[in-house]
């Protein structure tokens, strides 16, 4: 009888970004920081911008606190109670830039006026650009609202090919714009929505309503990949929608 398969030391919860950058194996941790970055980064960003750094100075910061976390495996050392990739990394690019602040003190004396107007803007700031925030917002109001709206997207996202893999695209499709108005068939045209679908109103509504639970477990998914005990969830979400609110 073969000897028993010594006991993982990976988390039996669920397989978190948090999960995979602390425990993983070192590809299991570039592949969470992969992740990472192509879906909070501009979050990230956004914060860096407030704090009136020029895009230049934001896009630095960010790259190279990027590639700290993994290289110095920051989340490791993290502190549990604060197990929330949104609070972690607002905590740690703190920090950071405390320590870059330091490091380049006389850096933003070095640019001229048409490098800070000029070309060579990345796709973030291009983006950031057309933001229309409140004058009131605090980075950290702004990094919450940013990071709130990636993860709504996410869950989106992860619906709409949900739909497409069932062959529903075009039901999708139509109630989109439904669900992202709050889920409510009032105020809609409702016959022709439904028209649209293929279906008589009733039906539209049943698919209406199966539509936002699938949205809210697909929700529900993506937080459970930011915060590092499952049981916060509910708590995270509800910080979440406040910050939007």
């Amino acid at each position: 009888m073969s000897a028993a398969p010594p006991e993982s030391h990976l988390p039996a919860t669920q397989w978190t970004l948090i999960a995979r950058l602390r425990h993983g194996t070192a590809q299991d941790a570039q592949r969470a920081l992969d992740e990472l970055i192509k879906q909070y980064r501009y979050p990230l960003y956004c914060y860096l911008r407030r704090r009136s750094y020029s895009h230049y100075d934001a896009d630095d910061i960010l790259q190279d606190f990027l590639m700290k976390l993994l290289r110095n495996e920051s989340f490791a050392t993290a502190d549990a109670t604060k197990g929330r990739l949104r609070c972690m990394l607002q905590v740690s690019l703190e920090r950071f830039v405390i320590n870059w602040e330091r490091q380049n003190q006389h850096r933003r004396k070095e640019f001229s006026l048409d490098e800070e107007t000029g070309s060579g803007e990345s796709e973030a700031e291009k983006r950031y650009q057309h933001e229309k925030f409140h004058s009131h917002e605090t980075p950290e109001q702004i990094f919450g609202r940013k990071w709130t709206l990636t993860l709504l997207g996410a869950a989106l996202n992860r619906v709409a090919e949900n739909y497409k893999a069932r062959g529903k695209e075009k039901l999708f499709n139509v109630l989109r714009p439904v669900l992202m108005d709050g889920g409510s068939l009032r105020g809609e045209n409702g016959p022709r929505l439904a028209e649209e679908a293929g279906m008589n109103y009733g039906a539209l509504r049943t698919a209406l309503m199966r539509m936002l639970v699938d949205y809210q477990e697909a929700l529900h998914q993506e937080i459970l990949h930011t915060v590092e005990d499952p049981a916060t969830a509910a708590e995270e979400l509800a910080q979440l929608r406040q910050s939007v609110s």
